[in-house]
């Protein structure tokens, strides 16, 4: 069952036809496909093959594209795809743009423009928020162009994932900056817009009520801290040694001593009254210090790490919230939320 409500918005029809090429390409039904933009000064006449009026759409099936209603040439084969049937169309409040797809059908009935308000209305009807509406109609009035997809719940992430791609515009900074601008909103484009009665009215976005719902999660992690230190310094002392040595003296004595007696011939080796010198060295040992170091022992410091295994326990906070729902409503499930807007 179709209950969501997909939007896109784009700059320029070339994007958005892009757009709904890749959904055609990925097997969405062009039935739930529309695409409308602007048509200000004919500039995307050429791609359109029909005029949309409000005198024989009762006849067509606009729906699904194959509508003609046609006052511009034919459509061609019934394979042909969804902006085959594009088609123009003149817009109360609006202007001139060019449409193809299920929202033409609203947008063409009988007295449309003054029941529902033009596009605004149109694509409240199809559960889009009106807030949001007002906004679309406003960048289509400025030259824009939107794609709208009707999906179930399971097929609403592949379609965003496929109109997510370039060409998509951030619509939330647009609206933005027109309101930077002037632009007030749906005070600025409202032509007396009214939601269908048997569909619960949208709740704006201003008025949302909020509880979030938050849970905490528990992260441990390290950190290394100083549990004391330990310091070698080194110095030097002194201290009186005493060791022993025996060291070695010479003297030189001179004695005379009398000699008695005649010389005889040859006693004496040479001539007794030659000049003579006879020297005599004295010598002796005195002590000589030095020192040599060596290493009689070592201190060493490292350090060792031992591993060990703590647990932390520690409290973490989650918010729960109760829903009591005494009303007895059922929905229709057919009509898209407020957070359904893509971009």
């Amino acid at each position: 069952m179709t209950n969501k409500t997909i939007t896109a918005f784009f700059d320029s029809y070339e994007d958005a036809s892009e757009a709904v090429s890749r959904l055609e390409a990925a097997g969405i039904s062009r039935g739930n496909i529309s695409l409308i933009a602007n048509n200000e000064g004919d500039r995307y006449s050429s791609h359109a093959s029909r005029t949309f009026d409000g005198t024989n759409h009762h006849d067509d099936d606009v729906s699904d594209g194959a509508g003609t209603g046609a006052t511009v040439g034919t459509l061609a084969g019934g394979g042909a795809g969804l902006l085959a049937g594009l088609g123009m169309l003149a817009i109360p409040g609006l202007g001139p743009v060019v449409a193809a797809g299920w929202l033409v059908s609203t947008l063409v009935g009988a007295g449309a423009g003054a029941a529902i308000g033009g596009l605004t209305g149109a694509l409240v009807d199809a559960g889009v928020d009106e807030n949001d509406a007002h906004a679309y109609a406003e960048g289509i009035r400025r030259g824009g162009a939107l794609v709208t997809v009707r999906a179930s719940d399971t097929e609403v992430d592949r379609i965003v994932d496929i109109l997510d791609d370039e060409g998509t515009v951030d619509f939330d900074e647009r609206e933005t900056t027109w309101r930077s601008e002037g632009w007030t909103g749906a005070s600025a484009t409202a032509t007396g817009a009214t939601r269908l009665t048997d569909r619960a009215p949208s709740t704006a976005r201003a008025t949302d009520e909020v509880i979030p719902v938050a849970e905490e999660e528990l992260h441990v992690g390290k950190r290394e801290v100083n549990r004391g230190r330990v310091r070698l310094h080194s110095r030097v002392i002194e201290r009186p040694v005493q060791e022993q040595v025996t060291l070695r003296e010479e003297r030189v004595a001179v004695e005379r001593r009398p000699v008695s007696g005649a010389t005889q011939a040859g006693a004496l080796a040479g001539d007794p009254f030659q000049e003579r010198t006879i020297e005599v060295e004295e010598r002796g040992e005195e002590a000589v210090v030095s020192k040599e170091a060596r290493v009689v022992e070592e201190v060493v410091v490292r350090k060792e790490a031992d591993q060990r295994t703590e647990t932390i326990s520690d409290t973490v906070r989650k918010t729960e919230v109760d829903v009591e729902d005494d009303r007895n409503v059922r929905g229709t499930g057919t009509t898209g939320l407020p957070g359904d807007r893509k971009l």
